[in-house]
């Protein structure tokens, strides 16, 4: 398996050199590529221990949960699930958004049904009681003096660690590394996202869940190769782009991909003033299974989180700059979504069809080319990333 580089992370190429480098690849009609292809074994998309493995793993990495909007206000509260865990979000006073696990620390039961609500006081567990306040501390127990050892400082709600970026709530979920950063986990990708226009505090718009029936790894693989575009999305987008030409830039774990358009090799533009989002598909990824693709006036987020060896959950937030005032601004902002889940649905297809494949014995091994590159470097990323000691 391929070593992956433990180099310093370096700035984000600017639009001049992705410029320079989206002219090259237009002009002899292929990505620059900067590794050969490779192979990934067939049942690393199959075991049932691999995948017992990488959800540990995702413990460890920042989960986009939520859109920051949902809890906009002070003692805004939201109660979810993800990968398992049973989260409470909660935005405080001051402003912060604080994170918890929640679950009660008497016996464990969950302390908020899942759902939203405002004005936040305090949490009361529906076993014993036992109530905590909007900052997770012990605010109190019925029958106290039945818990004589009890040290009230120390049994409030096990809080995680929560940053809020380009309009998005980033979570790790593991309480034992709730003194990490997760923002500077993301960087410099993250930083160099929230810059763009309309992503500093981007409104959510359409939000939606659903189901696919397949490896979350064959998801993400899709993102980083355009070379089923021309085929695969012949009767959606494929008309408007340039083909196998997507570029390529890794930060670290993270990765950001351009995905040129067919103006640019109508248009030609120059370097100065070159504006990306005009003439590609900025998509950032953030591992191992995150992604926000940013279109000229707004940007589409997913979340795809692994249910089992053979389903996944995609979370998908549309993420505009301001809220549609009007039914025309509405219709436009909906048509929008609606060509984007119609171009992923015949990639969710295409997932669940090789997923159905995968136990025929048809291939021990999936074969990528020199274009498809970023797949078996994803992929020996994430084996050392199954490494506990990462």
């Amino acid at each position: 398996m391929t070593a992956v580089s433990t180099a310093p992370l370096l700035p984000i190429p600017s639009a001049v050199s992705l410029h320079a480098r989206a002219r090259a690849a237009v002009a002899q009609s292929r990505a620059d590529a900067q590794g050969r292809g490779g192979q990934v074994a067939v049942d690393d998309y199959r075991s049932p221990m691999r995948f017992a493995q990488e959800l540990q793993m995702f413990r460890r990495h920042p989960q986009a949960v939520a859109a920051s909007q949902s809890l906009a206000d002070p003692g805004s509260w939201l109660s979810l699930t993800h990968l398992g865990t049973p989260l409470l979000l909660v935005r405080q006073a001051d402003g912060e958004l604080q994170a918890f696990l929640n679950v009660c620390r008497h016996r464990g039961a969950r302390l908020v049904p899942e759902g939203s609500g405002e004005n936040a006081r305090a949490f009361v567990c529906p076993y014993h009681a036992w109530t905590y306040r909007a900052d997770g501390g012990l605010r109190g127990l019925p029958q106290a003096e039945g818990f004589p050892c009890l040290k009230p400082e120390e049994s409030g709600l096990r809080r995680l660690a929560a940053a809020e970026k380009a309009g998005l709530v980033w979570v790790i979920l593991d309480p034992e590394h709730s003194d990490r950063e997760p923002a500077t986990m993301l960087e410099p990708l993250i930083s160099d996202l929230a810059g763009l226009a309309g992503m500093q505090t981007p409104l959510a718009f359409a939000p939606r869940s659903h189901e696919v029936q397949a490896n979350w790894k064959l998801l993400v693989d899709g993102i980083f190769e355009a070379y089923h575009f021309k085929v695969a999305h012949r009767q959606t987008i494929a008309a408007m782009f340039a083909g196998n030409v997507q570029l390529v830039d890794e930060a670290g774990l993270h990765r950001r991909l351009y995905l040129i358009k067919s103006n640019f090799a109508q248009d030609l533009p120059g370097a100065e003033g070159f504006e990306p989002r005009r003439y590609g598909n900025l998509t950032y990824f953030f591992f191992p299974n995150n992604l926000v693709l940013v279109q000229p006036d707004h940007a589409q987020f997913s979340c795809i989180e692994p249910l089992s060896p053979t389903r996944s959950r995609i979370h998908e937030i549309t993420l505009i700059p301001e809220a549609p005032a009007t039914d025309k601004a509405v219709k436009y902002w909906q048509a929008n979504v609606d060509l984007y889940r119609r171009t992923l649905a015949e990639d969710y297809a295409l997932a669940e069809s090789i997923q159905q494949g995968l136990a025929s014995g048809a291939n021990e091994v999936f074969n990528f080319g020199s274009y498809e590159y970023s797949i078996p470097r994803f992929h020996a990323q994430l084996a050392q990333q199954l490494d506990p000691k990462h």
